[in-house]
């Protein structure tokens, strides 16, 4: 089972440095287009853009390296407390081998995201690394026979990724799909094990594609292609049928079943004529139902068991708390039971369900966090989920299904969390000009709750995604140093119902920048808060908040920092894959059509009225927002003398992956904003 694609293409600007908000679905999005300058691309037709902007390391003092080392070992050691967990893009949590003795999943333990086989049973046995750097590896699974594993690698954060085969303790890593293209995880159908299927995408074009190839290699077959966005779900055991995302916008989703032998499709939900958004879309254990997790276009939270053949609804479930919390679910291969993740905005909740009946079976106590489910052992009694607390890097448990018992599958120890200031966490809820609410998570340093601090205000990335009470470098980092973190959930954010989700569209983006102003209002309003001195920071979409706050409001915020922020929302348009620009098209508006509307929530249009200090940060190869929007807003302040510094990774794309560069990071935005909160 997949997440659909509006998921990741909701998730466009979304930000890698920390864990993530959790996807809708447990399982990893088809990832995006590349916007690499293809021939026949968007990209490679556009306008020439000017030669690429010199960032600082040229230019920082002796003084500024000296404190930017000052801070490198509190830096360090919070980023030595690593997650077991390799992003928001991947779906891997913990994946038990056929006999069950081992599981793969993922870690930044080595300075980059890799794959590790654990132990069962052994959750303080030092793991084997299965693939090893320098490039990162975001999804690994066995194959059904056992023998080998299969893992996604790409190219400097190109998102390019190809699926490589490996024998069981890593070695003869073999590249299977040579040809570059964006790939998402292959399905592999249980009765045919040396069978995948994947779907993938160019760069020249909206479409979505599914392929059918052997898992040991050789040439892959085009099966069907889609004209929106969309990727695999789920496959049949005998690999003759595939349920498919087709997506035009997260509130539109078509879920459809594809025959392998001839591409044929059938729509299977919604009806014809019908809007709604699909988070989950997966077959029964014995395939005669298809689960669908759904908002049936309105204000709800369903499951809907559908009959196989026919599409007749056969049963429901409801969930009532949240009932805005969206809902997905993993199917047992045993056991009749279902595991679903209630995806609430700021936490997530899980439950077992009856597969047969959907009538709740127990709930799984999990703490106040960031939630994502796995997958089921083969046996279906126990299936793995990854937890994300504030004081806690994410770490993958195993819940027992017959008991609702959680136990720790990895026990790893993190010297570096040891020397972190307490914090103390909230969720507080701040009104809005229009009387909806907007849920802040609020991380302050315990043994200053009284002072007035410096506060930060961290926007998420998407826009259709949403930031969990979590484990988070940054807000961590900086609490250390003294400062109060705040994380808006402005509307646009997901788990808070569909209304909340849409609220930002187009000309309500006018609406969502009122949410900025109300939020600065409140937090200047704190006792803890020193009004003087807050700052906006983001990252991708986040970073075009930041960016969209100092244009719309400079009188407002000390300063900004923007990572990987579009600085040119029609210069992004232009040069973006034609899947993006036609997915954003609700979100922002079309490029052809909406000039005004786009001139009205673009950056560049007001930029002369920046006059904050900004910290900017771009990957040298960012696919998603081309390093030339971080290049456009620098060359812009550097030509009116305001204050800006530059950093650029030249091994990242759309990430703050690697070790180095997250310390690097870290202590440069400390010492920027010392000064600028002077």
């Amino acid at each position: 089972m997949r997440t659909p694609p509006f998921v990741v293409f909701a998730a466009v600007f979304v930000a890698c440095a920390e864990p993530a908000p959790p996807p809708a679905s447990p399982s990893a999005p088809p990832l995006v287009p590349s916007i690499a300058s293809a021939p026949g691309s968007a990209a490679a037709s556009a306008a020439p853009v000017p030669p690429p902007v010199t960032s600082d390391p040229t230019t920082l003092t002796g003084a500024d390296r000296s404190r930017d080392a000052a801070r490198e070992p509190l830096a360090r050691a919070l980023v030595d407390a690593y997650p077991n967990w390799n992003g928001f893009f991947s779906s891997t949590v913990a994946e038990w081998s056929p006999d069950q003795k081992h599981f793969l999943f993922g870690s930044t333990r080595d300075g980059v995201p890799e794959i590790y086989a654990g132990e069962e049973g052994a959750p303080d046995a030092t793991p084997v690394a299965i693939t090893k750097g320098p490039e990162r590896a975001i999804w690994a699974k066995y194959t059904v026979d056992g023998k080998a594993i299969l893992f996604l690698r790409d190219h400097a954060g190109n998102e390019n990724h190809h699926i490589y085969r490996a024998n069981t303790d890593g070695s003869n890593a073999v590249d299977l799909t040579p040809e570059e293209m964006h790939r998402d995880e292959p399905l592999l159908p249980k009765k045919k094990p040396d069978t995948m299927i994947y779907s993938a995408a160019r760069v020249t074009a909206p479409d979505s594609m599914l392929f059918t190839q052997s898992t040991s290699g050789g040439p892959a077959r085009l099966v069907f292609t889609a004209h929106r966005s969309g990727g695999a779900s789920d496959v049949t055991q005998d690999g003759a049928r595939v349920l498919f995302y087709d997506s035009g916008s997260p509130a539109d989703t078509v879920i459809t079943e594809i025959e392998i032998a001839t591409g044929k499709a059938r729509r299977v939900y919604p009806p014809e004529g019908k809007k709604a958004a699909v988070s989950t879309a997966a077959y029964s254990a014995d395939e005669k139902r298809i689960f669908i997790a759904t908002d049936e276009g309105a204000e709800s939270s369903v499951l809907l068991a559908l009959d196989a053949k026919t599409g007749k609804e056969l049963g429901r479930y409801v969930n009532e708390s949240p009932k805005t919390g969206a809902l997905s679910v993993v199917v047992a291969p045993k056991g009749d039971v279902l595991a679903a993740l209630v995806d609430a905005g700021n936490h997530g909740e899980v439950r077992i369900l009856s597969a047969r009946t959907l009538k709740p079976i127990r709930d799984v106590t999990v703490p106040l966090g960031d939630i994502h489910i796995g997958s089921f052992r083969a046996d279906g009694k126990e299936f793995s989920i990854l937890i994300s607390e504030p004081d806690h890097p994410a770490d993958p448990f195993a819940v027992d299904v017959a008991t609702g018992t959680v136990k720790p599958l990895r026990a790893d120890k993190r010297a570096g969390l040891d020397v972190l200031a307490k914090v103390d966490v909230t969720i507080d809820k701040v009104p809005a000009f229009d009387g909806l609410t907007i849920p802040v998570n609020r991380y302050l340093p315990r043994d200053k709750a009284n002072q007035k601090l410096p506060t930060i205000a961290i926007f998420h990335g998407g826009p259709s995604t949403s930031y969990a009470v979590r484990w988070s470098p940054f807000a961590r980092f900086f609490v250390s140093l003294g400062y109060a973190v705040i994380e808006p959930n402005v509307r646009g954010s997901t788990g808070f119902g569909r209304a909340y989700e849409a609220a930002d569209n187009r000309e309500k983006r006018a609406d969502w920048l009122k949410d900025l102003a109300s939020v600065n209002t409140w937090a200047k309003s704190q006792p803890w808060c020193d009004p003087a001195r807050v700052i906006v920071w983001g990252q991708s979409y986040g970073g075009y908040t930041t960016l969209m706050a100092l244009t719309r409001q400079p009188a407002s915020w000390r300063a900004g920092v923007d990572l990987y922020g579009v600085a040119d929302l029609k210069q992004f348009l232009r040069t973006t894959d034609a899947g993006i620009r036609s997915y954003f098209v609700e979100e922002f508006g079309d490029l052809d059509r909406d000039s005004a509307l786009l001139d009205a929530f673009n950056p560049m249009r007001d930029v002369d009225k920046i006059v904050s200090p900004l910290f900017v940060y771009a990957g040298q190869n960012d696919p998603r927002v081309p390093r030339a929007e971080s290049d456009t807003v620098v060359r812009a302040l550097r030509a009116r003398q305001i204050h800006v510094e530059y950093m650029v990774a030249a091994n990242e794309g759309h990430t703050v992956d690697r070790r180095e560069t997250k310390i690097e990071l870290l202590t440069r935005t400390a010492r920027f904003l010392e000064d600028a909160t002077r």
